[in-house]
Order: C-alpha cells, then structure tokens, then sequence
C-alpha cells in the first residue's frame, strides 16, 4: 500500500517539475532557439507521460502514514526530480549521454550549481535560465522538506525547531508538506522580486537580475552568464543582503513580516549565523587582505557567499597557493557550517553546532563542578538523549561521506586538492566555491560518468541529509 501512495505522489512531482519547463521552452520559442525548444518540447512531453501515468494508476490510493513512506520520498523524489530537471540537457545535448544530465539535473534541484556542460550553453538563453529556475524551485522545496518531512523524522535533531507555521508541530506526513509550501511560497517569491527590484537599481538588466535573484535566494550561485563572478560593488551588496536573508529561517522570516507571535523564542541561529559571518571575515580579511579596506568588503561578501554556500565571489579572486591554503581552509569550513536548519542552504546547519557547544559548555562546567546538575535547552524545551545521539550521527555521517567522498574520487584519478574540493563542494551544496578553494580546478565537464554518479551521490546526501541516508541500509527499516 506504502509503495502505491510513493509512486502516486512522485507522479505528482514530475508533472509539476515538468510543467516549469514550459517557461524556458517559451523563452526558447521567443529568442528562436530552435534546438532548445525543441529539447524543452521532448522533455516536457516524456515526464508529462511518465508522471502522468504515475498519477493516474495510483491516484485511488488512500492517505496513508508510515514510515518508510516518510523517509524513502524525500530519496526517491530527490533522484525522479533530478532526472526531470536534467532531462532537456539529454535531450539538447544528446551526444554527452544520461549520466552528464543526471548529474545536471540533481545539481540544480539541490541547488548546487555544477554543470557537466561548461562552455555549451552560456550562450543558450533559455538553458541558462532553466538552470536557475529550476535551482530557485529546488531551494523552495529544500525548505518545505525540512519543516515537514524531516522535521518528522528528527533527521539530525530538526524537531529542536519549533516552527511557528500552522501545523508546525504535527506529524501529518504529506499534507503537512503542502501546508507548508502554501505558507512559504508567498515570502518566497517576495523575497525574490525584491531582490530582483533592488538589483535592477544597480544597473542590471531586468532579465538579468531575476536570474541573480533566483540564484542569490536559492543560494544556488549561478550568475546569467553560468559564471559566478560579481564586479560591481552594488550588486555585490545587494547579493550579500539577500544571501544573508537566505541563510536564515523562512518560517521565522515570515512569522516576523505577519507580526505573527511566537510560542517559544526565536534569532538564536540568526546571531550565531551573523556571528560566525562576522569572526569568517575578520580571519579572511587578516589571512588575504590586511591593511585594505576594499579588501575587508571583499572578505566580507566571501564570508556570506560561502556560509550561505551560493559561492558568488568578486572578480578575480581566488587563492593561489600550492596547495589549499589557508584562506581555503576558511572557506572550506564556513561552507561546512552552512545556515539556519530551515534555509536553502547547505552543510550542518546552526541548530546542531549551537547544541554542539551547549554540550561542550556543559562538560566545562562539570569539570569545574563534578556534582552539579545542569539541563540542556534549546528554545526553551529540554534537549532529549535522542535529539543528541540524531545530531552527532548526522555530524558523524557528513564527515564519514566527505572523507569517502574524496577517497574514492581520488582513487579514480583526480589529484587529491580537487577530489577534497569536489567532495566539500557536493557535500555543501556549493558548486561554484570550488573556483575560490582551487583555483586550478578543470571544471566539471570533463569527469567520467562514475565521477558523476559519485558526485550526484553527495549532492543527494547534502541536501537530504546523511543520516536519513543511513536509515536506508539498516535491517530494520526494511523489515519494518
């Protein structure tokens, strides 16, 4: 019964994903991109008759709640949506085979950023903005997911966030994840065409400032050329702004703009966010730039590009040592560290690195007082043993798959500086920071299809988390 209701609402998925596509094929249509449209056109049509074949021979299943249900959709979804948004580049670029646009469609779903078609289609209009829509589609999903569905399952601890949503703390499975988009959706788009707005008072282009604030909010990185870089200082403020914003938590965000009042006090990953934001640039700025004062601008919207794992950076910028040096490393760790629990991006997240310190304060202070008694808290509720034991196996797990990551991308050939860099780049979410922690990388358009399959595979554990990925290779979740 569980795999009926699975196969039903991953119908549901593809003929929405593949209904999007009908933006950039008209796009394509206007500009007389004939080759693009008609990509567009084959795409639209094979998912359409996939997802709706999905949906019309299981549409009668009942609403159910189980488990594996829970746990296997954000998986399954993830891959299904990922073939839908890299489906036109087969289609378009036919001779490069499935596995380039797999990889291509799950870096944009998951709001990566790399692309296997470097240097092919920058010039394409209507690719380039597919690239961003569908990235700017995935961020709002990554949201949705964590306020729903891994919220139920406290992957990593998220249930320690206490959303102020409507149906914020009830375990419905998957109508809570559609109250959840109906909720987010409207701050989403705002928050984008404000961007745009702001954007466009700089001097770019209408069209070219939506894709930089699609890209900006889904903290995807991908400027309208495919490039990362940013010259003009205004439009690099105006990015840092909204990648600040996208760090943070949209329920929370939108709770504030509807003067919504909280249950339960909130903004302790918002100060930890701008804290960790505040101590990157001043390492960066001493590390790269001292003494400059644009150079302590530039540290500043490095900081926040990396942290918000977007990886826009200034022209000409990057760190030229032999090997990762220690401006990298820097990089390399905000990356890690990643925004809020309910942001678009990637990486740990505050929630469990504020529990991470609570926990080390607290032994501290046993040291200093062997009997004392002190609880742990978090938003004013208790911090359970099983909300610790979630977040150090979600700790441990990301590291576990960096470390392999990078072992077997270097087995297969790559020099060990890129396959680290590739590995925290796919891990992290954050494709395009990959010019500034290397700058001698190749691009990805020339990797092996197990080098994509590899890295498809870490994308799809950043966005939905390693430790959910775990749950998949016990016994017990198979046996039920």
């Amino acid at each position: 019964m569980w795999r009926s209701r699975l196969f039903y609402l991953i119908g549901c998925w593809i003929l929405l994903l593949s209904a999007t596509q009908a933006v950039p094929f008209f796009i394509a249509t206007s500009l007389e991109e004939a080759h693009a449209a008609s990509g567009f056109l084959a795409s639209i049509m094979v998912m359409s008759v996939i997802g709706g074949s999905l949906f019309l021979g299981f549409r009668s299943t009942p609403q159910i709640k189980v488990t594996r249900l829970t746990i296997l959709l954000p998986v399954v979804g993830g891959i299904a949506l990922a073939i839908v948004a890299g489906m036109p580049f087969f289609f378009i670029f036919p001779d490069q085979g499935l596995v380039p646009a797999f990889f291509e469609g799950m870096s944009l779903i998951t709001t990566t950023g790399s692309s296997a078609y470097e240097g092919a289609h920058e010039t394409i209009v209507s690719i380039a903005f597919w690239r961003v829509q569908a990235s700017w589609i995935g961020g709002f999903l990554a949201i949705c997911m964590t306020l729903s569905i891994l919220t139920a399952i406290n992957s990593g601890g998220v249930q320690l966030h206490r959303s102020p949503l409507p149906y914020g703390d009830s375990e419905t499975g998957y109508p809570r994840l559609r109250a959840v988009a109906i909720s987010i959706a409207p701050i989403y788009a705002l928050f984008t065409v404000a961007c745009c707005a702001f954007l466009m008072l700089t001097g770019v282009p209408l069209f070219e400032a939506l894709q930089l604030a699609m890209s900006a909010i889904s903290t995807t990185g991908i400027g309208p050329d495919g490039s990362n870089k940013i010259e003009d200082v205004g439009t690099q403020a105006v990015l840092a702004v909204f990648m600040v914003f996208a760090m943070l938590n949209w329920d929370i965000m939108r709770a504030r703009l509807l003067r919504v009042k909280a249950k339960h006090p909130q903004g302790l990953e918002s100060k930890s966010v701008l804290l960790l934001v505040a101590g990157g640039t001043g390492v960066l700025f001493l590390l790269a730039f001292p003494g400059d004062w644009l150079g302590l601008w530039h540290s500043l919207f490095v900081a926040i590009s990396a942290m918000s794992t977007t990886g826009f950076s200034p022209a000409d910028m990057g760190f030229t040592g032999d090997g990762i040096d220690a401006g990298a490393i820097i990089l390399i760790v905000l990356a890690c560290l990643g925004g809020a629990v309910a942001s678009t991006t990637g990486g740990i997240k505050q929630l469990r690195l504020i529990v991470v310190y609570f926990l080390t304060r607290k032994e501290v202070d046993r040291l200093a007082h062997p009997h004392g008694v002190k609880s742990l808290r978090f938003q004013s509720f208790a911090i359970e043993r099983r909300d610790i034991e979630a977040i150090w196996l979600l700790v441990g797990a990301f590291v576990l798959m960096l470390v392999f990551g990078s072992l077997f991308l270097a087995i297969l050939g790559i020099d060990f500086q890129s396959a680290l860099a590739m590995s925290v780049s796919a891990l992290t979410l954050s494709g395009p920071l990959i010019t500034m922690i290397d700058p001698y990388f190749s691009g990805f358009s020339g990797l092996t299809e197990v080098d994509y399959m590899i890295m498809s595979g870490l994308m799809l554990l950043g966005r939905i988390e390693a430790s959910l990925f775990l749950a998949l290779i016990t016994r017990s979740f198979w046996r039920g």
